[in-house]
């Protein structure tokens, strides 16, 4: 049979298929979109949607512009713009790595005298300032608006402001060469007794001899003008004598003394081995009260000096007139 002749004989049976399968599809979208909106009308009502809450800063996302100024990549020439430390600064940091007897003369001052133990807590320095006035410091202490880094046997080293000088023991700035007036010279005085122990040699130069009498064993009496020549020439006990703390029980009971034969401070009654105690009353067991001791002592009348010696406690007597 010809395909025209099927199509005309089945004709009616084509057009009834074609119109049940356009009915099958409309039937079956309309249940679908019936059973959607039923399903929407029995949900619960959706929550409108929230903006994200942005995460709070962190410290390690912070953000700086420490890196652009360090590297100024806008800039080859100038270089990072962060300022870099103040020379002042860099100097004071690198202080402790220079040699410090390359440092310079300080521009004023004058050390009169230096008392140098093996413990630096207890070695001190007296330093003549301008006008004549001297103080006595130790490491850590000021003089004279500096700071007394170190103290050895010949010098002390001062810092202010990160420089670092240093001062010779009895050597004078030349500031303070041109300031200081010349000592008016003073008429000799009649020549007085030696003291007691004048066999062997004695390092006691002859102007301060002849103006020191002994009076007993234990009192001696000493011009003035010669005890300011010992207070003016450190030198002549430093170099003589040293003296050392002396620890029992932990404690310092006072200094030991080492003492040269013939020199001043044995011609004042002092010995070898004796354990000064106190002086005009002033116990000699911490760094302060030593200083109190020695700024007291020159402008003191008179010295009275405990010792220990040979077990049993001597006081010594010196009257300055």
């Amino acid at each position: 049979m010809s395909p025209d002749a099927f199509v005309k004989r089945g004709f009616a049976f084509i057009v009834g298929g074609m119109v049940a399968v356009s009915a099958y599809y409309q039937a079956s979208g309309v249940a679908q979109l019936i059973a959607h909106q039923i399903a929407r009308d029995g949900a619960p009502p959706a929550l409108p949607e929230r903006a994200p809450t942005p995460a709070p800063p962190s410290e390690e996302r912070a953000t700086s512009a420490a890196p652009i100024l360090e590297r100024n990549p806008f800039d080859s020439t100038t270089g990072p713009l962060v300022p870099r430390p103040s020379a002042a600064t860099a100097g004071q940091a690198d202080l402790s790595q220079r040699d410090p007897y390359l440092a310079p003369p300080c521009d004023t001052g004058r050390v009169v005298l230096i008392a140098v133990s093996e413990d630096p807590e207890w070695s001190f320095a007296a330093v003549e300032a301008e006008g004549g006035r001297t103080a006595l410091g130790r490491r850590g202490g000021e003089i004279g608006g500096r700071k007394v880094e170190h103290i050895a046997w010949d010098r002390v080293w001062m810092t202010s402001g990160g420089a670092r000088c240093q001062m010779q023991l009895g050597k004078k700035s030349d500031n303070d060469g041109k300031k200081a007036a010349e000592p008016q010279p003073r008429a000799p005085d009649p020549p007085r007794a030696t003291p007691s122990r004048a066999s062997g040699r004695s390092d006691v130069p002859p102007e301060i001899a002849s103006r020191m009498k002994r009076v007993s064993e234990t009192e001696i009496d000493i011009d003035r003008s010669a005890a300011e020549k010992i207070f003016e020439q450190p030198e002549i006990v430093t170099t003589t004598s040293a003296a050392i703390p002396e620890m029992r029980d932990n404690q310092v009971v006072g200094l030991k003394m080492t003492i040269k034969p013939g020199s001043v401070l044995e011609s004042l009654g002092l010995q070898s081995g004796d354990l000064v105690k106190s002086v005009n009353s002033i116990d000699l067991t911490d760094p302060q009260k030593a200083m109190m001791a020695y700024t007291r002592m020159r402008s003191d009348k008179s010295l009275s000096v405990v010792v220990e010696r040979d077990g049993r406690p001597v006081r010594l007597r010196v009257n300055i007139r």
